[in-house]
């Protein structure tokens, strides 16, 4: 090597050194603008990112990224990082964040056994700014005991308690996120909605910690949730003194000139890794100086540091307190008592979320951090399947290990044979419907109509898959095949010698498959593997969809069932990529052009990305339910949500669930592409209810036998 090479190696090497530690200020809401600027001086560069979670966690690799956290998101992340994620300065408003408070009237002598028959003033869950229900709700649990009746869910059971604990109450808005539950729990139990006024739980609060005290004293209300702001007002209005006090979480009593608080929100932090933690201070010292507690000087134009400021969302009242480091978790948990798992859990019941890789494991985590510290009900505890593969996800649920996991379409009729059934559907964007042709070569001149398809050799991704779904249910429909419930058969009969990866395993349970007729054509892209590799995975040369388009180009398959979302970007939008083929239409006929930009009509099938799927018969399913009901708000739809359930976890696509998840819906839904797949499946499932393997035409065949026989029998004896 002479010595140009090494020396032109050791730039390219220390260029991507220096780019890769290179000073980051990582946000999920940035504006290009203010970044383009703030890059100028090269100290430091924008990272825009979907959720807040993956600056946390490049953060806690120890990379030299900035970030502001607000008060849920550092509540969430303090646990679940390690002492090198660091706060340096928290962001101190003009309106200090909420302190929640109790009042109680006097004579009260403390404790919570004797708030029995007291009126409730509670200000409902529904606020301006962030208030959790496990913050709501403090009090509740100080006070309740659940009946454990496993007839009814976690929910029914806590709003049971509550009207049986206290007197006539007010807790307005909605108390479940299932309208149908939330009628009839406010049917049950009246009481807790007596003390609003005319219009009962229908009331709107305006500023709901602040309207409670309004209860006490215009409703006759003998104990309050509110924010010490207001209750400072309300203390130095006439009487009220004299008339309330503070109950305290210990069950202890203060006077209004000594309050105590419940929970104290805390303000925005800063956060770096401790490494960077040094340089992060003087930066922001230097950066922002008009906006430090402390009088130190700026050296940034003012052009600058408007710039910055508005990345960090400062407004023109905000301060930055710089605190010596420390880590996350000692910052929060000396402000904030933080729930744990084994101490939130209510009658044993927990959901056990079923995961495929360590990833999904860690993402679950951090959901099942983040519902306890919004309140949610059961509990969720991960668990990682056997052989980190959907098969073995499906079995832990079959088997009892799990309750629940997102499954894709792909495994939706495998499921249904391990006696699994459909809690929620996650919707999917236009763009990633699984939209399913039939293709063919361009220069194919054999077909004429679906029958034309029999005996001939089929390039499939996966057995079992919703390709393979959609096909059959298809020759079905068509009366190309006989109604029989046995797919595996009526497939295996129906296509010549093959290539369906994974129709070599056992664990799909779809019996009489043909395997070798299945396998016949497919081979591994690896020399050392056996000559036929049937398996559905990369090695396969022929496996997903991109695969069986290969198998069809080869000639090995006169045919393919692809899916064309499955495809890769570059070679859906390639023309080149795709005018050698033409599709077979849903109708029957050849597309008068070639390629895949093909209408909606000319699909085989359109439908969801997959489903939630739980254990047909389970006594969880109605407290599943509403937990996932309860994430699809909180996590979901909330604009304030401090974790993204649906967005990519630590930089990687698809974990938990599809990242074309905008939510979750219910079986109730009227979507068009979740019905078609509900279709699919209950023409699968209609079947299998009917013992008889031979379907269609031939289910008379037994009692047609036996009539005839006894007519004849009659007619000899006559």
């Amino acid at each position: 090597m002479n010595r140009c090479t090494v020396f032109c190696l050791f730039l390219v090497v220390s260029g991507n050194a220096a780019q890769s530690t290179l000073n980051k200020l990582c946000s999920d809401n940035l504006y290009k603008d203010s970044c383009e600027q703030v890059e100028r001086d090269q100290d430091i560069k924008c990272q825009e990112v979907l959720s807040k979670t993956e600056c946390i966690l490049d953060i806690d690799r120890g990379l030299p990224t900035l970030s502001i956290l607000n008060a849920e998101e550092a509540f969430l992340a303090a646990p679940l990082v390690s002492s090198t994620t660091t706060v340096f300065g928290e962001i101190v408003p003009a309106n200090t964040p909420y302190q929640t408070a109790v009042v109680v009237r006097s004579g009260y002598l403390g404790g919570f056994e004797p708030l029995r028959g007291l009126k409730y003033c509670h200000p409902g869950y529904n606020h301006d700014e962030r208030i959790t229900k496990f913050v709501l709700e403090q009090l509740d649990w100080k006070a309740i005991n659940l009946s454990c009746d496993t007839a009814k869910t976690l929910t029914e059971q806590k709003f049971q308690a509550l009207s049986s604990l206290f007197g006539s109450s007010c807790r307005p808005g909605k108390w479940s996120q299932d309208d149908t539950l939330d009628s009839r729990l406010k049917k049950d139990f009246p009481s807790l909605c007596e003390l609003c006024g005319t219009d009962g739980c229908a009331t709107t609060y305006n500023i709901p910690l602040n309207d409670t005290l309004s209860c006490l004293t215009d409703n006759g209300g003998d104990i309050a949730l509110t924010a010490l702001r207001y209750a400072d007002t309300f203390f130095s209005i006439g009487a009220n003194a004299q008339n309330f006090q503070y109950l305290c979480p210990n069950g202890t009593l203060a006077p209004s000139s000594n309050p105590c608080t419940w929970t104290n929100q805390l303000n925005r932090l800063l956060i770096t890794s401790n490494e960077s933690a040094h340089v992060m201070t003087n930066y922001v010292k230097g950066k922002l100086g008009t906006y430090l507690m402390s009088d130190t000087p700026s050296s940034s134009s003012s052009v600058f540091e408007a710039h910055f400021a508005r990345l960090l969302q400062l407004s023109r009242s905000d301060q930055i307190k710089l605190v010596d480091p420390i880590p996350l978790y000692n910052y929060v948990s000396e402000r904030r008592t933080i729930p744990l798992v084994n101490e939130s859990i209510q009658c044993g019941l927990t959901v056990n979320w079923s995961v495929t890789a360590e990833i999904e494991k860690n993402k679950c985590i951090w959901l099942q951090q983040a519902s306890l510290n919004n309140g949610l009900q059961p509990v969720v505890s991960c668990v990682l399947s056997l052989d980190n593969d959907t098969v073995s996800n499906l079995d832990n649920i079959k088997q009892g290990k799990a309750d629940l996991a997102f499954t894709n379409a792909n495994f939706g009729y495998v499921a249904r044979k391990k006696q699994l059934i459909n809690i929620a559907y996650p919707e999917t964007h236009m763009q990633q419907l699984s939209k399913i042709v039939i293709v063919v070569r361009n220069d194919t001149t054999w077909f004429k109509n679906f029958t034309d398809l029999k005996g001939r050799p089929i390039c499939l991704p996966e057995y079992g898959g919703k390709e393979w779904l959609s096909f059959i249910d298809l020759l079905r429909s068509n009366n190309v095949v006989n109604n029989s419930c046995e797919y595996g058969k009526i497939f295996s009969e129906f296509v010549g010698q093959s290539c369906a990866p994974g129709a070599n395993s056992k664990d799909l349970g779809i019996s009489n498959t043909d395997v070798d007729k299945l396998c016949y054509t497919c081979y591994s892209i690896d020399a050392t593997q056996p000559a036929r590799y049937c398996n559905a995975d990369p090695l396969n040369k022929f496996y997903d969809s991109l695969g069986a388009l290969t198998c069809l180009k080869e000639a090995s398959g006169d045919y393919a069932v692809i899916d064309l979302n499955d495809l890769p970007y570059f070679y859906s939008f390639k023309p080149s990529g795709h005018q050698e083929f033409t599709v077979i239409a849903k109708n029957g006929s050849l597309a008068s052009y070639n390629g895949f930009n093909v209408d909606e009509d000319a699909l085989i099938s359109i439908i969801v990305a997959g489903e939630v799927i739980v254990k047909n018969g389970t006594a969880k399913f109605n407290d599943i339910q509403l937990y996932l009901r309860e994430i699809e708000q909180d996590f979901a739809l909330n604009l304030k949500k401090s974790f993204k359930l649906f967005e990519e976890f630590n930089h990687t696509k698809n974990v938990l669930f599809p990242d074309s998840t905008p939510g979750l819906t219910f079986s109730d839904s009227g979507n068009k592409y979740i019905q078609n797949y509900r279709t699919l499946l209950e023409h699968s499932e209609t079947c299998s209810a009917d013992n008889n393997t031979t379907g269609g035409s031939d289910r008379l065949t037994v009692p047609v036998f036996f009539a005839v026989f006894i007519l004849t029998v009659l007619v000899r004896l006559v």
